[in-house]
């Protein structure tokens, strides 16, 4: 009996089509031997060794690489601090705050960076790397802060007061109660800050400034010339960093679900 495929199968295929296979063809190019892409000719190393060997690529990998940093350490620290300002401010403070934070998200980022680079403007000030880094923890910060809310959220009103009934002083419940048990949630929030921002466009390509250029951006500056087998090369490593990190957000979701169940044993074996 043969058997065949529903309806909702072949819509499955197709909407997966759509959406990997312009990536696999990426991939694909990165270490095809044909030059103009025509068809395959072969597998060579060729592209991605000329793409890390790239005095421009490497710079700009790690122009990348250092707004992304900054930009989470400030993002998550920012975040950090909003969540627990929120947890003791008056209800309708706090419903402001969140409000904000969700407005950060639903506003256009091209609005955002619009509205920065006329503020920039306005002070008399150059745009360059910091400029980038301070429109990439607009959004950044959100995404921060909705990760770190729900952890605070299960947290706030047990451990805390347990410990400054005992005696602790505040700066004390912070670093030897609080700070472990949000580490899970602080890596998470960091490794996606560091991930949006490390990939951004829309924002970089406005307040970057003539002197500052990023990976992605070089990525978009080269397509407008056509594909080539170089930009394929060039997208292929800067997916391996992406795949990377998604990696370890995922190792890091489930470091909360480990040591829950570690104390659940503990509780159970005394």
């Amino acid at each position: 009996m043969k058997r065949r495929f529903s309806p909702a199968s072949i819509v499955t295929a197709v909407v997966l089509a759509f959406l990997y296979l312009p990536i696999g063809m990426v991939v694909v190019n990165a270490f095809n031997a044909d030059e103009n892409l025509i068809g395959w000719g072969g597998f060579t190393l060729d592209w991605i060794t000329g793409a890390f060997g790239d005095e421009r690529v490497r710079q700009d990998f790690w122009t990348s690489c250092v707004i992304a940093l900054l930009s989470t350490a400030v993002a998550v620290t920012l975040s950090l601090a909003a969540v627990m300002a929120v947890s003791r401010l008056p209800k309708r403070a706090g419903a402001v705050l969140q409000t904000l934070t969700y407005a950060r998200l639903m506003i256009p980022e091209v609005v955002i960076a619009a509205g920065i680079l006329v503020v920039i403007d306005r002070l008399g000030l150059t745009t360059g790397t910091w400029s980038v880094v301070a429109g990439h923890i607009v959004f950044c910060s959100a995404y921060a802060t909705l990760v770190l809310q729900s952890r605070f959220a299960t947290l706030t009103g047990t451990y805390d007061e347990a410990a400054a009934d005992l005696g602790a002083p505040p700066y004390r419940v912070f670093l030897r109660v609080l700070w472990p048990m949000m580490m899970p949630a602080v890596v998470i929030a960091s490794l996606l800050s560091f991930t949006f921002s490390f990939d951004d466009v829309v924002s970089t390509v406005f307040l970057a400034g003539p002197e500052t250029e990023t990976l992605p951006v070089l990525i978009l500056s080269l397509s407008r010339h056509g594909t080539s087998p170089e930009i394929n090369a060039i997208a292929v490593a800067f997916m391996f960093v992406s795949l990377v990190l998604m990696c370890l957000v995922g190792l890091a979701s489930f470091w909360p679900s480990k040591q829950a169940r570690r104390a659940t044993s503990e509780e159970e074996a005394s």
